[in-house]
């Protein structure tokens, strides 16, 4: 139980750290080989490669972990002169426009990766990967933007009923 809740709180982190450590990883040794390029000749045509696929999913994952946040940009003045009831509809509408944007995105990308990795099998220039590992970031990131928005409209309906029982601040707008 106690895995399931840090993964439910800290999935899209962990996920970023690693992507981002290991994208750092690769193209400072990418830097590090080109500056001593003088004295050793290493070709290094994956590590450009590796390093843009890991910034795919870093992009992605990182969205949904904006979604977590609830950190999106958003325009509060509408919800501020609509007082409680105004930012619950507004953060709803703002909720399943992400639903219904990241869940076409889910299908679509997945139909890619499937096509990519399986069908017309695709492999990439330097380092021979499947290319379907690198089209299946956009669709694990708008996997998770589709289940964290689920989440967020529970979180904002609670915390409607909340406010009017003097719980919770809802969240939206200032006041």
């Amino acid at each position: 139980m106690k895995f399931l809740k840090f993964l439910n709180e800290h999935l899209e982190e962990v996920i970023c750290v690693i992507v981002l450590a290991a994208m750092t990883v690769v193209i400072f040794i990418q830097i590090l080989l080109r500056a001593t390029s003088a004295f050793v000749t290493i070709p290094m045509a994956w590590s450009e490669e590796i390093g843009r696929y890991l910034f795919i999913y870093a992009v992605y994952v990182g969205a949904a972990y904006a979604t977590q946040k609830r950190a999106h940009q958003k325009v509060d003045i509408l919800p501020i002169l609509c007082g409680d009831r105004g930012k619950l509809i507004f953060n709803l509408i703002g909720d399943v426009g992400v639903i219904i944007f990241a869940g076409v995105m889910t299908v679509f990308s997945w139909q890619v990766v499937q096509n990519v990795a399986f069908i017309f099998v695709q492999q990439a220039p330097a380092t021979k990967l499947n290319m379907g590992y690198a089209y299946a970031g956009p669709a694990l990131g708008m996997l998770l933007c589709t289940f964290r928005s689920v989440q967020n409209i529970v979180f904002h309906i609670k915390s409607y009923a909340g406010r009017n029982k003097g719980l919770e601040k809802t969240e939206g707008g200032e006041g």
